[in-house]
């Protein structure tokens, strides 16, 4: 599989705005960060954005933090928020793309959240994979897995009178229906991880005699050992992806489902091909 993804990816100043303002999940990585920084510790924030998670590693006794980021106006407003707090002396900006920025000195700990369902459009596994080799022995990584799980779908297919079945959503209408069993389909170490994307064969259960048309997917990230993220406004909503075929199921009856995409893609080069198990 080819690595198609683009990491040079700049979020809108709606949607990194967005972003901070979710407060379940700022709060999660705020809990996540005080649980693993430590006092002394140099810390990148790759991806940094407004610099929040990057100013809780600082007030956690990081004695540096490199926040990664490659928007423009974000980059000096993450100088104006570290200022704003008395913490310009440990926050050092480095504007660039996170998988290609060289870090001054090795660190301690990695927090990446460029974190995306199914790991489509964001480059996290391309980030992380590049800064690795600058964290000493032992670092720790936030998050250091994410999960993706996939069920078939019969999916509402019109809205406002117009069929909508022609691209992805990254939500769930009151007449979509999971008409399987959820399985995981792709598990990241991030410590470790050297794949460019998924290619594997996973099996489900039809819950009902229905037709399939989509696949509904999921997904986690372990921030820590005893924290696994929730979906919020902003964070993990389910992606629905439509299928090229409908698939007719019978309750009960078993159903593969090859799934193959680069990560960071997007989802109109993700392949879901379900058929049934004879």
């Amino acid at each position: 599989m080819s690595d198609s993804a683009r990491t040079e990816v700049a979020f809108t100043p709606y949607e990194i705005s967005f972003c901070l303002h979710d407060v379940d999940r700022t709060r999660m990585w705020k809990e996540a960060i005080e649980d693993t920084v430590a006092p002394g510790d140099v810390v990148v924030d790759a991806g940094s954005g407004t610099g929040i998670l990057g100013v809780f590693a600082a007030l956690a006794g990081a004695r540096k933090v490199y926040c990664i980021e490659l928007h423009p106006r974000f980059s000096e407003l993450i100088g104006h928020l570290a200022a704003r707090n008395g913490l310009e002396d440990k926050i050092v900006v480095l504007q660039g793309d996170a998988s290609k920025v060289e870090l001054p000195e090795p660190a301690d700990v990695l927090i990446c959240e460029l974190l995306s369902t199914g790991q489509f459009f964001e480059p996290q596994v391309q980030v992380v994979r590049h800064l690795r080799k600058s964290l000493k022995p032992g670092a720790r990584m936030i998050p250091s897995q994410v999960r993706s799980y996939v069920r078939l779908l019969d999916g509402q297919e019109q809205l406002y009178g117009v069929r909508i079945d022609c691209d992805s959503r990254s939500l769930v209408l009151d007449d979509d229906e999971p008409v399987s069993s959820r399985v995981c389909y792709d598990e990241i170490d991030l410590a470790t991880v050297e794949a460019e994307g998924v290619d594997r064969e996973v099996e489900v259960v039809a819950r009902k005699t229905r037709i399939a048309d989509a696949v509904l997917v999921e997904g986690e990230a372990q921030l820590t050992p005893k924290l696994v993220t929730r979906p919020t406004r902003f964070l993990y909503n389910p992606e629905v992806i439509f299928l090229p075929r409908s698939l007719p199921l019978e309750q009960g009856r078993r159903y593969k489902i090859q799934v193959r995409y680069p990560y960071g893609g997007d989802t109109l080069q993700a392949v879901f091909e379900p058929r049934l198990v004879e």
